[in-house]
């Protein structure tokens, strides 16, 4: 198994799992009354900050990690499978994010509370990255 795929399923992992958190434990406030939309803006933005710097500190941690392993696989080296893979998964990825982006625009048209929209680009960018990344290790485990 290349650097690539261990990071790619490290990142899949750490991606499902956060965020799996932050929109469970947003549910109420976002689908809910119970709060103003200012006041659920509030919570969502300061929720949403401390989720995207976990993310990034565990990736940066999961990545030194992998790289520690196995330090003659962590060259930047890429080889023309990884590239092919890599744009596959980047195509695939990109066409989500499309859909979701629609949708963001869609809700704004529509004058929907603006954490609403805010977590439905968040959540664009998590399914096209969790897209991507299943599309990568499908690809990896599969062949090209």
């Amino acid at each position: 198994m290349s650097f690539h795929e261990k990071s790619n399923i490290a990142m899949l992992v750490l991606t499902g799992g956060v965020y799996a958190w932050y929109f469970a434990s947003s549910a109420g406030v976002l689908f809910g009354n119970a709060v103003s939309p200012e006041e659920a803006l509030d919570m969502t933005n300061a929720k949403m900050l401390v989720t995207v710097g976990a993310i990034i500190v565990a990736s940066i941690v999961a990545n030194i990690a992998i790289a520690i392993a196995a330090p003659s696989e962590a060259s930047d080296k890429a080889d023309e499978r990884d590239k092919l893979v890599e744009m596959r998964g980047d195509q695939r990825g990109g066409f989500v994010l499309a859909v979701f982006a629609l949708a963001a625009m869609a809700a704004a048209m529509t004058a929907q509370p603006y954490h609403l929209i805010a977590n439905l680009v968040l959540a664009g960018l998590v399914v096209s990255e969790l897209v991507k990344g299943v599309s990568k290790l499908v690809d990896y485990r599969r062949g090209v």
